[in-house]
This record gives structure tokens, sequence and C-alpha cells, in this order.
């Protein structure tokens, strides 16, 4: 099994998740792979979580280092919080190390953070979910075409607090440009991942549904990565099993890997196989 969604010390909000802690459990419970994906976030009220530029190189040689102690494959990646206007920016940062992996995310839209519960009404207020879903898509179509990401994390993330405010949304209150969005993301050849955070946040589900990965199988996505969005050592791993299950019903015959940004792409059967 692999988790290709890993927040360590780095991250802010996962101050106390230290990188031999998750060897060691990665090592227990029979994980092969973790893509590490600590937070890098140039601009924005959430920038104290973030990895600081000046980091990175003790970062990138922790988790080097640490490979040479352990069987279990590491990855060193970023989930990088996109800004329109900061593409220049992040692509500066990006192209100066040598990741294996990068994340994109759109947690802020227009000016609003609907990663806060707080806040996050406010962008529901006043219509209806499928106009905020367009709102949303069509930022998350912009961090596709931008060409910085090789996965966009958490596809559906907006839905992450829905239910504290008595809603639900179904595949119809996506909106009508989530299938554009999806359409960009087979041309770049950007993919997504099932992030599994999303059943620990209450959604009843993992992040996406299972529509969305229906609709993105269609329109020739063929990118797609499994995470457990951990910011815990006890998370690491959670639900993966399950998530390869989603996208085998998906019809998604691989799930993929990268190295150096490259892919490799692993039968899902196989996956499914050796962790039953």
């Amino acid at each position: 099994m692999i988790d290709y969604h890993v927040h360590e010390r780095h991250s802010r909000d996962a101050s106390t998740a230290l990188v031999p802690e998750y060897i060691a459990a990665a090592e227990a419970q029979g994980i092969t792979e973790i893509a590490f994906t600590t937070h890098l976030i140039t601009i924005g009220p959430d920038i104290d979580i973030s990895i600081k530029e000046e980091e990175i190189p003790e970062y990138i040689e922790e988790i080097r280092s640490a490979q040479e102690e352990t069987r279990v494959r590491l990855l060193v990646g970023l989930e990088v919080d996109y800004f329109p206007g900061q593409e220049r920016r992040l692509d500066s940062i990006l192209k100066g190390y040598d990741f294996d992996f990068i994340l994109g995310s759109t947690h802020y839209i227009n000016g609003v953070d609907i990663g806060s519960r707080t806040q996050a009404e406010g962008f529901f207020a006043g219509r209806s979910i499928r106009r905020a879903a367009d709102e949303y898509y069509t930022t998350w179509k912009k961090a596709i075409e931008s060409g910085l990401f090789d996965v966009m994390a958490h596809p559906d993330y907006w839905r992450k607090y829905l239910h504290f405010y008595g809603k639900n949304a179904t595949w119809g209150d996506y909106g009508s440009v989530v299938v554009e969005a999806l359409e960009s993301a087979a041309h770049e050849g950007v993919g997504i991942e099932v992030n599994t955070a999303g059943l620990r946040a209450g959604t009843g589900h993992f992040y996406p549904l299972q529509e969305f990965l229906l609709a993105a199988h269609e329109v020739g996505v063929d990118t797609v990565t499994i995470g457990s969005d951990s910011h815990t050592i006890g998370t690491l791993g959670d639900h993966l099993y399950e998530a390869a299950k989603q996208l085998n019903a998906a019809d998604f015959p691989n799930i993929t890997t990268f190295k150096a940004r490259r892919k490799t792409r692993i039968p899902i059967g196989s996956i499914l196989s050796r962790t039953r």
C-alpha cells in the first residue's frame, strides 16, 4: 500500500509528526511508499502553517537521509496552495529543488477560506450550492492549467463543512464547470487523488464522491493517487484499501506513483490483492 498525502513537522499544523515515527508506523502496517507533502503557502492567513522557503533544503535532506535507514520508499513532495497571480513565484520555488511529487490545493476561493468552519458558511450564503461549486471549480481549473502540479488534492474539498449547516451535496450540485475542469486535467495530464480525510471530517465520504471519479474516468483522466492527508502518525494509511477499491469501482486500471515528478503506473488489482 502507498500513501501519497502525508504531512510532517514542517507543516505547522502537523508539528508533532516526525519522519522516523512515520517510517516505524509504515513498517508496522506494511505500507511500502510514503509521499511527504508538507504545506507550501506563499500568501494568505495560513502562511504560518507553511514550510518556510529557507527550510526546504533541510526538509529534503531529512527525508533523503531517512531513506538510508528504511526499505519504505520515501518521496519528497509538497502540498502547494494555489492563488491566481502567484504562478511565477511558485514556479521558481518548485523548479529550484529536486522534488518527487507536487500536490495542488485550492483552500481559498476568491479570498474565502473554505476550509474554515466559520468562513465556509459565508461561501454558500445567498446562493445555491451549484453556483458556489462553479466558483470553486473555476479556480480549480486555473490551478490545473497553471502547469505547476502533478495531482490536485481533495478535489471536492469545498463540501467539507456543508453538513455543519444541515446541507448535503449530490453530484447534481457540482455545477457545470466541474466537467470542463476535468477535461482540462485530462488534456494537461494532471491527476486527482482519492483523499480519505473526508471521512474523518464527518462528510460521510472520501474526497471526491464516486460520481466525480466516474466523470473523471469518462473524460480521460488517467493519473490517480490515494492519500490519507495525515497530520498525525495515527492516521497514516487510513482507509487506503477502501480508496483503492473506490478507484477500481470507477474503472481506473492503475494507481500512479512518482519519482522526480515522473510517473509510473501500478495496476490497482495488484495493490488490492496484496493488501486484502
